[in-house]
């Protein structure tokens, strides 16, 4: 074989087989978007002890397809990311769940696991990013907030990190419903400037504080203590929405109460493995003496040295407050809207 024929013969190989498959890379790599195929991620999940999610870090374009393989490797995991409305129930070991989606938004996202499945559980996390291959150094910030302390975030007075122990607390679970028998029979006292909405004033306000207010003033004097504080729950009561407290009661239930306890008494399974015991809420002289607004802040940020994680990156702002507003029925008694 002459070096002409070899040649001729190298040159066909090359457009046989070298074309097909350029042309198969581009359309499955350079054009994922547009031929609409999924990008397709296999996702690991494993105990924190064992390694967590992996891969951690997902990185992919805005308006790719990603279908997630996601595979389960010890016991039950869950899979949910929360700011895109995701949320894949339980991962089965052994079994594999998919979900697909479209990266429509630019950010950096949480996935965490949101089945209890260790001590470490609140270790659970990764991230999903999103970049914009037209700004590929556009900030990767899917609407956070600052850190919150007691002089950062959009409460620089509050001091989240030490007791609230209220002066004045109910001895008995007070009653929205007997508080809302008692509103057309006395006259409330004005609560902040007038200026501001009732349901943001209590937001910044303690129930002790509210109490206070309503046994200085004068039409209340012929009240218990206790009718007065049935008074505070329903103000408590009407501060919230029926869609509000269900959002925020599903969404307890799913990433507070492993810790926290069903009811809220600070008795879930997780909180045993923690540093500090975890908050009751159903202690009145506690809860009396906090705001909806520190509630926020703690979520948010989390505990200092407590184990309880940051959720900043995870809910909303109103999907926190939601949370906050179910907080309340674990003090007052008929506190959930209907």
């Amino acid at each position: 074989m002459n070096k002409q024929e070899l040649l001729a013969r190298c040159t066909l190989l090359i457009i046989l087989i070298g074309f097909p498959m350029s042309v198969f890379a581009y359309q499955h790599v350079y054009l994922p978007a547009t031929q609409g195929e999924p990008k397709v991620i296999d996702l690991v999940a494993r105990a924190p002890e064992a390694g967590g999610w992996s891969p951690e870090i997902i990185t992919v374009n805005k308006g790719d397809t990603i279908r997630l393989r996601i595979s389960g490797h010890d016991v039950v995991h869950g899979f949910a990311i929360g700011r895109l409305g995701i949320d894949v129930g339980p991962i089965i070991p052994g079994e594999v769940t998919t979900v697909e989606f479209v990266a429509d938004k630019v950010g950096r996202f949480t996935y965490y696991c949101n089945v209890w499945c260790d001590p470490y559980h609140y270790r659970m996390r990764g991230t999903l990013e999103v970049v914009d291959p037209a700004a590929p150094d556009a900030l990767l910030v899917a609407e956070q907030e600052p850190i919150l302390s007691k002089t950062e975030g959009p409460f620089p007075e509050l001091d989240i990190d030490n007791p609230h122990e209220a002066e004045f607390y109910p001895a008995s679970q007070p009653s929205a419903t007997r508080g809302q028998a008692l509103v057309g029979r006395i006259e409330l006292p004005a609560l902040g400037d007038g200026s501001t909405e009732l349901a943001e004033v209590l937001r910044s306000q303690s129930p002790s504080a509210v109490f206070q207010a309503i046994r200085a003033a004068d039409s209340p004097a012929s009240l218990s203590d206790e009718e007065v504080w049935d008074l505070v729950a329903y103000l408590w009561l009407t501060a919230t929405t029926p869609e509000r407290q269900a959002t925020g009661e599903a969404l307890y239930a799913k990433n507070c109460a492993a810790c926290h306890g069903e009811t809220g008494g600070g008795d879930g399974p997780g909180g045993r493995y923690q540093e500090e015991p975890s908050t009751d809420f159903t202690d009145a002289r506690t809860m009396a003496g906090g705001s909806s607004e520190i509630y926020y802040a703690k979520t948010r940020r989390g505990g200092m040295g407590t184990g309880m994680p940051s959720w900043d990156t995870i809910f909303a702002k109103e999907e926190t407050w939601s949370i906050v507003d179910y907080l309340w029925t674990f003090l007052f008694k008929d506190a959930k809207r209907e």
